[in-house]
């Protein structure tokens, strides 16, 4: 039997009817209100397990548990933010890095934040509200730019892109990272969106609109400066906009109304070249500083060490969370990306291709990306192949999470494409075909078993064998079930629905700013703004620290500070161990000679070894130190005590 379901025929933009407003309007509503209610996802009560101060456990806490393994959301991001709100937003501040290292990782008063648009809250709302800006905006315009996306793809298949987008958003590769990937996702959608505009718009206005939209949004996109997956998403854009421009080549619609059009990709040009160079020169120095660190800036990739966990391991996600996976797996943010479907999918397509004499050049280019991806990860590249790609500044480590997005928007396109073709029904072969995929997903399972080093057992893994086989069943092109899309969207999206609970739900910043060490600190550093600080011990003291606004030696820098440096190591003997992205740690260290010993302890770590009472502090205008525990005498023989929090205490050094 023949059978078709129905598509809208014929070419068209962004059918912009009651549903999609309705849609967009629900968006932004939500996002206000959320935004208004200070309410975002990062685990902020962990300071209340952290550095307890007596205070309700609870505290910023609305519903969930806050998530240990997230350290760089509350306790690197977020201090650094609000240490640079505590200071005005400056361009330089040396206690997160060195040269002009806010510009690149934090709110700033510089030009570059007309281009960070989760960024601009800081600058008209107050903080907490300004804190829930940054990511519900995020949430807001990743959902929303990859609908619009997908409708282009799949000729405004509304339900179909709906689903496609919180897949993409609610998968645990995006979620368990707190929603890192969405500024990406959304990006590379509304750059999609606006380049197909520009080269189809049926108006100057459109074109002009899109021609501007166009320019905005690669600055947003370069500006997230994130390469591993920057590169790799790059291509499946790519692969996106080829392949859709072959899936609609009409040389009359293309090239209608072509001086409006040319003028707009040379309008759009002109303004990303002049942006770009501007932000260029006034990081240059930094992104200098960057590169020439040990870690990440000589980092170079070959690819092949394979995934964290394995390729298939998202089907049996219901049985890991951030406390219980393999051993093996690192962690359950490094092992989290998306549910994949290309082993069944890519030879169904190129079967269907050749049976139909019509090819999807979306399916087909994001199969090829799919692949390339797969050998990048599994296999690698040589290194001339690797370097002429740039995948090179992609470690296969996070590369899973840009294949991982190719893998779902395969699935997507691939599901809009049975609906455009006379799907055969052959019982014969949908068995057979059913048949493969249950074996498939027992290989699967059985691979999990073995990966995982006996934390899976293979019946615990049948439940998930049947509902993939189910799911997978219906992307056979042998069979015309009824409601194909509806039975398989409202699968994967019941699939995903754990993953609501993975983060937290918080409110504000009160963890922080209400904690008694934040209150303490401010209060002596604004009777002093001009002094320094350091601590000597806890590492999450340091952190604490940095969100006062305090200049601090101590905690994460994300460009190494030389002008400390100098002071501490004037010889550079030991420029390879600080020279780095680092989490830095000082402790004591007495010897009689003032010596300093600078050591590295991990990749992104490094350990100062000195005396609080070293007369480099002097020189480095450091007059407050605090440690995590009770000192001895001779650490604090040349300063007195100014508070006593705890365990923890502040002296100040002697004038």
């Amino acid at each position: 039997m023949n059978t078709k379901l129905p598509t809208r025929s014929g070419f068209e933009l962004i059918h912009f009817d009651k549903k999609l407003k309705w849609f967009i309007g629900i968006c932004f509503g939500l996002f206000l209100i959320v935004t208004l209610a200070k309410i975002h996802p990062i685990s902020l009560a962990m300071w209340n397990e952290l550095l307890p101060d007596g205070s309700n456990p609870k505290r910023g806490l609305i519903s969930g548990q806050p998530r240990r393994i997230r350290m760089d959301d509350y306790a690197v991001g977020t201090p650094w933010i609000l240490s640079q709100a505590n200071k005005g937003f400056p361009t330089i501040n040396e206690t997160i890095g060195g040269e002009n290292t806010p510009i690149l990782v934090t709110p700033t008063h510089h030009f570059s934040e007309i281009f960070r648009p989760d960024h601009w809250g800081f600058f008209f709302l107050p903080i907490e509200q300004a804190y829930a800006w940054l990511y519900n905006l995020r949430a807001f315009m990743s959902i929303v730019g990859a609908v619009l996306m997908l409708l282009l793809l799949t000729r405004n298949n509304f339900w179909l892109s709906i689903v496609g987008s919180i897949w993409l958003f609610y998968s645990s590769g995006t979620v368990s990272w707190s929603f890192i990937p969405a500024p990406l996702i959304a990006a590379t959608s509304l750059i999609f969106v606006a380049t197909v505009y520009l080269l189809y718009g049926k108006s100057p206005k459109q074109v002009l609109g899109a021609s501007l939209a166009l320019a905005w949004l690669l600055m947003v996109y370069a500006l997230i400066l994130y390469p591993p997956y920057q590169v790799p998403l790059g291509y499946v854009l790519l692969f996106l906009l080829i392949g859709y421009f072959i899936n609609n080549w009409d040389v009359k619609r293309l090239f209608s109304d072509w001086p409006v059009k040319l003028g707009g990709g040379i309008l759009s040009l002109v303004i990303l070249g002049v942006a770009f160079w501007l932000f260029y020169i006034d990081v240059k120095p930094t992104l200098d500083a960057i590169m020439n660190t040990v870690y990440p800036g000589k980092r170079s990739e070959l690819g092949g060490t394979g995934f964290v966990a394995n390729w298939f391991s998202e089907y049996f996600r219901w049985q890991v969370d951030d406390t219980r996976f393999p051993s093996g797996w690192l962690n359950h943010c490094e092992l989290s990306h998306y549910v994949t479907f290309a082993p069944i999918i890519i030879p169904c397509a190129i079967t269907a291709f050749a049976i139909n004499r019509k090819i999807d050049w979306t399916v087909l280019l994001l199969s090829v990306f799919v692949i390339v991806g797969y050998v990048w990860i599994e296999v690698g590249f040589p290194e001339w192949l690797a370097k002429m790609t740039l995948l090179n500044m992609s470690p296969t480590r996070r590369t899973q999470i840009p294949f991982g997005i190719g893998n779902v928007l395969l699935t997507i396109l691939y599901l809009h494409y049975l609906t455009t073709i006379e799907i055969k029904s052959n019982k014969l072969y949908t068995g057979i075909g059913l048949a493969v995929v249950l074996g498939f997903m027992i290989y699967a399972a059985n691979l999990n078993v073995e990966d995982s080093a006996g934390f899976f057992k293979l019946n615990q893994l049948f439940m998930p064998i049947l509902f993939f086989t189910g799911l997978g069943s219906l992307l056979l092109f042998t069979w015309q079930p009824a409601y194909r899309n509806v039975l398989f969207g409202v699968g994967i999206l019941l699939f995903q629905l754990p993953n609501l609970k993975l983060n937290p739900v918080s409110k504000g910043m009160t963890p922080i700013t209400e904690h008694a060490l934040y209150v303490a600190v401010q209060n002596i550093h604004n009777q002093e703004p001009a002094a320094k600080w350091a601590v000597f011990g806890s590492q999450f003291v340091s952190y604490m620290v940095t969100a006062t606004g305090v200049d601090l030696l101590s905690g994460v820098k994300y460009v190494p500070p030389r002008n400390t440096f100098k002071v501490l190591d004037p010889a550079m003997k030991r420029d390879s161990a600080y020279n780095r992205y680092a989490h830095t740690v000082y402790n004591s260290y007495i010897d009689g000679k003032d010596s300093v010993i600078v050591q590295n302890t991990y990749e992104d770590a490094y350990v100062v070894a000195m005396d609080p009472c070293s007369p480099r502090f002097k020189k480095l205008n450091v007059k407050y130190i605090v440690f995590d525990k009770q000192p001895q005498p001779v650490e604090t023989r040349c300063m007195k005590l100014v508070t006593t929090l705890g365990t923890i205490q502040i002296y100040r050094i002697n004038d």
